[in-house]
């Protein structure tokens, strides 16, 4: 799939339409309710391909429904396992995770937020049960940790009525970097459109956004779109 992807990127490049095209980066991906050794494997084909193409591989997650899947405090185990392979092999392969996907309130998954945060995530995916943890928040303002807010699939998967209850404006309000994402765009319908939806409803739906707010969440997304590697410290 990379050595596709890379030649993909390149054709494109390579044409009056892609001359301008920065590329593009992945980041790993292991189903979070998944036995011990498939998670492994996952992450040992991850370091794999790391090596073989540094230039597409941005970082690694755990990903599925996350009120279903196991917690981060589960999968330690194998986190440590990854960051000592890692270390080894010489690279940097950071976390950007999935976290706070939940309308519980100091469950296990509720609890994946703090977790991420001392596994020292760069991005935070979701994080829509953020809002309730004030010391939280401060935290994740203060470690500049992106939250990637994904307002249609929340409301498609229930977290929120509509667009009105989200709580993206109060993460805003209290200063936290945000960006707006579409999350799974094929699966949910938006096919092409992509991140259109996501923006056309946030304009419409906060009155206190408008497209100077629209701005600043698009800045974002290219701020922390970890587009080189970078160490802890640099990021």
């Amino acid at each position: 799939m990379f050595q596709v992807i890379e030649e993909e990127v390149a054709a494109f490049k390579a044409t009056d339409e892609g001359a301008a095209f920065w590329g593009l980066r992945i980041i790993w991906t292991s189903l979070r309710g998944l036995d011990t050794r498939p998670v492994v494997e996952s992450m040992d084909n991850c370091i794999a391909t790391k090596l073989a193409w540094p230039h597409l591989v941005a970082g690694y997650d755990l990903v599925g429904p996350e009120d279903a899947g196991r917690p981060l405090a589960d999968l330690l185990p194998e986190l440590f396992w990854f960051r000592k392979q890692c270390v080894l092999e010489g690279l940097e392969i950071p976390f950007f995770f999935h976290a706070g996907e939940t309308l519980g309130d100091g469950d296990a998954t509720d609890d994946n937020i703090f977790d991420a945060l001392l596994l020292g995530t760069r991005r935070i995916g979701h994080g829509f049960s953020l809002y309730k943890h004030p010391r939280l928040i401060q935290a994740v303002r203060d470690r500049r940790i992106l939250v990637e807010s994904c307002p249609i699939s929340n409301e498609i998967l229930r977290l929120t009525g509509s667009i009105m209850h989200h709580p993206l404006p109060a993460l805003l309000a209290r200063g936290v970097p945000c960006a707006l994402c579409n999350d799974d765009p094929a699966i949910l319908g938006q096919d092409t459109a992509g991140m259109t939806h996501d923006f056309w409803q946030a304009l419409q739906g906060w009155e206190n956004l408008g497209l100077a707010g629209l701005g600043s969440l698009a800045e974002n997304s290219v701020r922390w779109a970890a587009f080189e590697d970078q160490d802890s410290e640099s990021w």
